[in-house]
């Protein structure tokens, strides 16, 4: 069977070995699980609800011509949700986000599950954070220049000086010209070009970052215009 369900795009761990790895796209989202084969939404024992979380993964896989490669990680299990937290604790980060690469691994059935004939699954994960477009020094500013005490000097002896002709005052330096404001905030415009990079159509781009088509290309238009 294959490891991915093309109906559905939803990520099937059928096999030991089977893995994911692709770029997040957008936020994570919260579901509540259905009970098996049906739509039926399904509770604990104790009447809470069973909740899954959703990552959208931009992935390499196409598995015909109009296959654009995202990917649905439903996370379930408590084995999945604690190699994907362990993951993100390793990476130095607080959750994924937009940009971060996930990567996660069936690698074996628990030895100690409850139901030997159905056994949890054990699974590995790895993620690294989307690089920063804001890691970029501040100018320090400078400290302001001391005031020089102007020493005094002693009284030269009168004598005819010639009266200086005073410069006529330098024309004021024009104004720069002010650049047009940007139609995406920094954080957006970092993130685009870390979404591109990773190869994401644009129009996913343009919901992962929360904005539109429209706003993206007039960004573009205003960065290619010389000054």
């Amino acid at each position: 069977m294959s490891l991915f369900d093309s109906s559905s795009k939803g990520v099937k761990f059928t096999n030991v070995g089977d893995s994911i790895t692709g770029t997040v796209v957008g936020a994570t989202t919260e579901r509540q699980q259905t009970k098996f084969g049906t739509q039926e939404p399904d509770f604990w024992p104790n009447g809470d609800p069973k909740m899954q979380i959703l990552v959208n993964l931009q992935t390499t896989l196409r598995e015909d011509g109009n296959d654009d490669g995202e990917r649905t990680l439903y996370v379930a299990s408590k084995n999945m949700k604690k190699a994907i937290g362990d993951a993100i604790r390793a990476s130095g980060a607080s959750d994924v986000a937009a940009g971060g690469q996930l990567t996660v691994t069936f690698i074996g059935n628990d030895p100690n599950s409850k139901n030997p004939a159905n056994p949890a699954k054990l699974y590995q994960a790895q993620y690294t954070p989307g690089a920063s477009a804001f890691a970029q020094p501040t100018a320090a500013t400078p400290a302001p220049a001391a005031a020089q005490a102007a020493a005094p000097a002693a009284a030269p002896a009168p004598q005819a000086v010639p009266q200086p002709v005073q410069a006529a005052p330098a024309p004021a330096a024009a104004p720069a010209a002010q650049q047009p404001g940007s139609w995406l905030t920094p954080e957006q415009i970092g993130q685009l070009a870390q979404l591109r990079a990773a190869g994401i159509p644009e129009a996913s781009i343009a919901a992962a970052l929360g904005t539109t088509a429209e706003q993206i290309a007039a960004h573009d238009a205003h960065a290619d215009t010389p000054f």
